[in-house]
């Protein structure tokens, strides 16, 4: 499945994106439920497929798989034409505006230094362990979300990164069964002022305004990605490929950074991994390929789709 938060007029909702619709997975199990005859379709419903991403990665394998069947049945339906309490199940994308996949992570955490090409580039060895630092929740941001150049920075620039979501509570995970706890993967990038992380000597302001962590355009569910080690990774800006890369270059895989993540501090549903970015960075180019209010950042990785965001002066 490619989970998405959608929105229209109300709330926030929780869907997936079948081509050009989005499905209102929510509303579709109430649908189902309903013609089956349960006595309770709506309540159901909000238990078993909550419209909203962490509380329905919260509901285990049993939301996951009610909401696959809730897919099937709607396969079977003439779906275009359901609609619940005058509400449609299935809208065209091109109809609502899709959100970032999970708006409120409790933790994003960002590794640093963790591609081959990028250490090769600035002629660095590995770190033996990995290097972690965090982002708030106020950084996340959206499919075409405006990017804002803070007023205290002239050197905002791109990472672009794999990113997985953790879809069950965990402490201590051997690295076997890592995958286990994954929900999906989707794209991200760290953006980043990187006039201030090199006068601050650490990451906390220079990664930390708001909206520098955009994500999306999409969550697809682990099981329709076994291995995420081999997707290609570009990030482009007004079109030009500025960092051209592939997950292969991870130095620290997927499972390893969930192994040692879980030894630090306990990991929920929800929470934001993002596994580091390729070489090709802005300060590291002669002349530095910073972005500029009216730039428009592409943030693009195989299988993950794209996202597409304007850089706009704070």
């Amino acid at each position: 499945m490619k989970l998405v938060m959608f929105q229209d007029e109300g709330d926030p909702r929780l869907g997936c994106l079948d081509n050009e619709e989005v499905i209102d997975l929510n509303l579709a199990c109430e649908a189902m439920l309903a013609s089956l005859n349960d006595p309770r379709p709506r309540a159901k419903a909000e238990l078993l497929v909550p419209p909203e991403t962490i509380a329905f990665l919260e509901g285990g394998d049993e939301s996951r798989h009610t909401a696959r069947d809730c897919l099937q049945w709607l396969g079977e339906q003439q779906k275009e034409a359901l609609t619940v309490r005058r509400t449609p199940v299935v809208r065209a994308r091109a109809e609502v505006r899709l959100l970032a996949p999970v708006l409120k992570p409790a933790k994003i955490i960002c590794v640093a230094h963790n591609y081959h090409d990028f250490l090769e580039e600035l002629g660095m060895q590995p770190h033996p362990e990995p290097r972690i630092f965090a982002k708030f929740a106020n950084t996340v941001a959206s499919y075409e979300d405006p990017i804002p150049r803070p007023a205290m920075t002239q050197a905002l620039g791109y990472e672009a990164e794999l990113a997985f979501v953790i879809g069950r509570p965990c402490k201590f995970v051997p690295e076997a069964e890592a995958y286990d706890y994954i929900a999906g993967y989707m794209a991200m990038n760290d953006v980043s002022a990187s006039d201030l992380t090199k006068r601050d000597g650490q990451n906390l302001r220079g990664k930390s305004f708001d909206r520098f962590a955009p994500m999306g355009p999409y969550l697809l569910t682990a099981d329709e990605l076994p291995d995420p080690h081999n997707l290609a990774v570009e990030l482009r800006v007004n079109g030009k490929v500025l960092q051209k890369s592939n997950t292969s270059q991870l130095v620290y895989n997927v499972p390893q950074l969930v192994a040692f993540c879980s030894q630090v501090f306990s990991l929920e549903p929800g929470d934001v991994v993002a596994t580091g970015t390729p070489g090709g960075l802005a300060k590291d180019r002669t002349p530095p390929t910073y972005m500029n209010p009216g730039d428009i950042m592409e943030t693009q990785i195989e299988k993950l789709g794209t996202l597409r965001n304007p850089i706009t002066q704070e």
